[in-house]
C-alpha cells in the first residue's frame, strides 16, 4: 500500500508540472510583486486546483458516476480558452505603472518595486489571490476524470487509504506548482526588467499553448 501512496504523490507532482499549469502560473506571476506574491499565487492556484480535483473525484467516485472522455475533452477546451485569455490579457494590459508623488513631483513607475532616498516601496500588482484561485479551480475541472481513474489504486472500499491517496496527490500538485512559481520569480529577478523582459514571451507562449490546447481537444 505504501507503493500506491507514493505513486499517488508522484502522479500529483507530474500533474502539477503540466505545460498548461506552468504557463498559467507563469502568466499570473507576470504582474510582478516579488517572491512572496509569486509563491502566494502558486499556492492559491494549486490549493484551489486540488480542491476541485479532490471534491469532484471523491463525490463522483462515491456515486459511481463515470465521466465520458468527450466531457473531459470539452473541459480541456475550457482550460485552453482560459490560458488563451490569460495570454492575451498579459500582452495587452499595461500593469505596474502606478502614479504617485514624492518631493513634489508626480510620476509613475513601470516596475513593481523601487526606492526613494533609501526606502523601498512596493507597488501592489493588480491581480489578487482570488483570481489565481479561480483560475486554479477552472483548470482543475478537466483533471477530475484522470484522478478518478487513479483512485482504484487505493481501493475504493477503503475510505482511509483513499483519502490519504487523494491528499498525497493534492500535496504533490501544490508542491510542484510552488516550485513553478519559485522558478518563475527567479527568472523575473534575473531579467533586466520583468515587464519588458519576460511579459511578452510568457504572454505569447500562453496564447500559443492555449490555442493548441483548444484545437487539439475540439
Amino acid at each position: 500500500m505504501l507503493s500506491s501512496l507514493l505513486s499517488m504523490f508522484s502522479q500529483g507532482l507530474l500533474h502539477g508540472l503540466g505545460p498548461d499549469h506552468c504557463l498559467a502560473i507563469g502568466t499570473l506571476a507576470a504582474a510582478g510583486g516579488g517572491m512572496r506574491r509569486a509563491l502566494g499565487v502558486s499556492v492559491r492556484f494549486g490549493v484551489a486546483h486540488t480542491a476541485v480535483l479532490a471534491a469532484g473525484a471523491v463525490l463522483l467516485g462515491a456515486a459511481g458516476v463515470v465521466i465520458p472522455a468527450r466531457w473531459e475533452s470539452a473541459l480541456e477546451v475550457v482550460g485552453g480558452v482560459s490560458l488563451l485569455a490569460l495570454g492575451c490579457w498579459t500582452l495587452l494590459s499595461r500593469r505596474g505603472a502606478v502614479p504617485h508623488a514624492h518631493g513634489g513631483v508626480v510620476h509613475a513607475h513601470a516596475g513593481v518595486a523601487h526606492s526613494h532616498e533609501g526606502v523601498e516601496v512596493e507597488v501592489a500588482p493588480p491581480t489578487g489571490g482570488g483570481f489565481a484561485a479561480l483560475m486554479g479551480a477552472v483548470f482543475g475541472l478537466s483533471g477530475v476524470r484522470g484522478l478518478l481513474m487513479l483512485m482504484p489504486l487505493m481501493g475504493r472500499e477503503r475510505a482511509v487509504m483513499l483519502s490519504a491517496g487523494v491528499a498525497l496527490f493534492g500535496l504533490g500538485v501544490v508542491l510542484s506548482m510552488l516550485a513553478v512559481g519559485w522558478f518563475a520569480q527567479r527568472a523575473a529577478e534575473a531579467a533586466v526588467r520583468w515587464e519588458q523582459g519576460l511579459r511578452v514571451p510568457v504572454g505569447v507562449a500562453s496564447v500559443l499553448c492555449g490555442a493548441w490546447w483548444v484545437v487539439s481537444h475540439v
